[in-house]
């Protein structure tokens, strides 16, 4: 490894040709000098009156008190600016997250995160990975060059997210791909290894993808929800540098004892949690991410909402800034970023207090980038993934969308029409969060859908069973309780992770609805009811749309307020109906093989036979 002109070796690649370039300050010229600016420290955990100098995107001289003219002689400064005591702290950075969850473009996160002070991600495409393969990820890399926000790329580790006897896969990636995706200085991990049970197990892929990830210097990102002993070590124990998942206490210091950089998300931003946190002598492995956010809430806050929280339960605040800003950056090895210092890059906010967002100002290599909640510079559209995929609804009938069974007990499944009782395993949701248990249950059916209206039905199809020419399918029908829709039917070809078709309801007219609209859109999430239908368009991938984050974010809301007027009241309604078909996520899920036991890695069926 190459020293880099700020700091120690970066670990484990190298950053970008800008961020790497040898830098030796002009000794006459300046383009800007800041006075009576507030500094936040992230390194000695305080705040101080002093100035800086910046040129050529890079902090030069960096000062407590004021300059003297003994500071300034000879130089020729471009720009000078008095700030009256406001705050300067570093570019937030998020480390661990997915831009295809805020379901737009790069360029339309950007305009949305930089006014909220995140100036640098490390995204990792999985989502159109799952449905493109590898050229997904070279076209989200691609449209993420030359935006004002730094972006780097982890290449996705696990497409499919698991076995093709669990769920229908979409697209797969090689370990030769992570090799050639990796020759890009900007490619800087491997992807969260989610089959983590795959990885204990031995799967020869994972470990194959694992070993190519390694050979080409990335960081290797971790998922471990579940894991802890000798699981645990196991895991870790194939180079795995991190765990972003729902955090405990108990989990938080196992995680850390075993090397891991414990990365906390706002689910995991609990009073519990943050006690632990805080009690800790040293926090330098304790990293701030966002994970996954909605357009309608990116609309509010991004990395900046996690450190006001954190703040809120008792988190010191500059330590916690710098859980957003200079730890993040090291453990990427993104020398020069996170920290206001000489030679690091100009990447600064400018608040009217500590840590009082939204910044009043977001600077990205010196640049101006955002200014009182607006991006002023533009952010291009280069290397999106084409649009237009043609889906027939009318391969599946609205009947087929029925729970039933033949019979005999056995063979395809055929709905069964008036009422009848089954006995079925039923998937239980909780209020808050995505994990769900299981429970074998005497259910009543009219004509294919509970009578209990705490039951509702679920399905994956196949995108490729959605294909003109593709003919007639039947999904396998599940059943989910706890969520509190009363009516209506749902849609999306948003689903994690390999992003099939899914379908959630109480009618099976209104799921087909539901499904013929975003068949119509190449994509998307829909809801209907006697009311009419929400949409929301996703004709890129059938995940993104290019439209302002303020237009999609709308649109999200509009779709979220009629599943709660249909009566769902779990605490977060569509992100919950994202994760149901996640089969990687604890405990119970539906995929279009069925209801998948996600730590036996088995396929239940819905219906229980004697």
């Amino acid at each position: 490894m190459t020293p880099t002109a700020f700091g120690p070796p970066e670990w484990p690649r190298g950053a970008t040709a800008e961020a790497a370039a040898p830098f030796a300050p002009s000794l006459t010229e300046r383009d800007l000098l800041v006075t009576g600016a507030t500094l936040v420290d992230v390194v000695t955990q305080s705040t101080y009156r002093g100035w800086f100098t910046v040129w050529r995107g890079r902090f030069v001289e960096v000062e407590e008190g004021e300059p003297t003219a003994a500071d300034l002689v000879g130089l020729s400064i471009a720009e000078r600016r008095d700030l009256a005591g406001a705050f300067v702290q570093p570019g937030m950075l998020d480390v661990h997250m997915h831009i295809e969850s805020s379901l737009v473009t790069p360029r339309r996160f950007a305009e949305a995160a930089l006014p909220h002070g995140t100036t640098t991600i490390l995204q990792d495409p999985h989502e159109v990975a799952n449905v493109l393969g590898a050229p997904g990820i070279v076209a989200m890399h691609a449209s993420s060059r030359g935006l004002p926000q730094r972006v780097y790329t982890a290449v996705s580790s696990c497409v499919p997210a698991t076995s093709a006897d669990i769920e229908t896969p979409n697209a797969a990636i090689t370990p030769a791909e992570v090799a050639e995706l990796a020759r890009d200085p900007e490619v800087i991990a491997l992807g969260e290894v989610m089959d983590y049970q795959g990885l204990v197990a031995g799967d020869a892929h994972l470990r194959a993808m694992v070993a190519a990830g390694h050979g080409a210097g990335l960081s290797v990102e971790g998922h471990v929800p579940s894991l802890a002993g000798a699981a645990l070590s196991r895991y870790v124990a194939h180079g795995v540098r991190s765990d972003h998942t729902l955090a405990t206490p108990a989990k938080l210091l196992e995680e850390l004892r075993k090397g891991l950089w414990v990365m906390i998300q706002e689910k995991s931003l609990t009073p519990d949690v943050v006690r632990e946190i805080v009690a800790l002598p040293d926090r330098s492995r304790v990293l701030l991410i966002t994970d996954d956010v909605m357009p309608n809430r990116l609309l509010s806050g991004h990395l900046s909402r996690l450190v006001s929280l954190a703040s809120e339960l008792g988190w010191p605040v500059v330590d916690a800034v710098a859980s957003a800003t200079l730890r993040p950056a090291t453990y990427l090895g993104l020398a020069g970023l996170g920290i206001i210092a000489p030679g690091a890059h100009a990447d600064y906010l400018v608040t009217e207090g500590l840590a009082a967002y939204p910044p009043l100002e977001t600077h990205r290599g010196g640049r101006l980038v955002a200014r009182g909640g607006e991006t002023v510079v533009a952010c291009s559209a280069a290397g999106l993934p084409s649009a237009g995929q043609v889906y027939e609804a009318a391969n599946v009938a609205p009947g087929a969308l029925g729970f039933g069974t033949d019979t005999a007990g056995r063979g395809p499944r055929v709905p069964r029409a008036g009422r009848w009782t089954a006995r079925a395993r039923v998937i239980r949701v909780n209020k808050t969060n995505s994990f769900t248990t299981l429970r074998e249950a005497d259910v009543e059916l009219q004509d294919g859908v509970p009578t209990d209206p705490d039951i509702a039905l679920a399905c994956v199809i196949p995108r490729a069973a959605l294909l003109p020419g593709a003919g007639a399918y039947r999904p396998v029908v599940c059943l989910v309780a706890g969520t509190g829709l009363r009516s209506g039917g749902y849609a999306s070809t948003f689903a994690h992770d390999s992003h099939n078709v899914f379908l959630f309801g109480r009618s099976l007219d209104a799921m087909h609805t539901s499904l013929a609209r975003i068949a119509a859109e190449g994509g998307g999430m829909a809801f209907t009811t006697d009311s009419g239908t929400a949409l929301l368009p996703l004709p890129i991938a059938g995940l993104l749309s290019d439209e302002p984050v303020s237009v999609v974010g709308a649109e999200f809301d509009a779709l979220e307020r009629a599943l709660r007027e249909a009566g769902m009241d779990v605490k977060a309604p569509v992100l919950l109906l994202t994760l149901l078909p996640l089969s990687v996520s604890p405990d119970f899920k539906v995929t279009d093989k069925g209801i998948v036991d996600v730590q036996a890695r088995r396929v239940l069926a819905p219906e229980v036979v004697a």
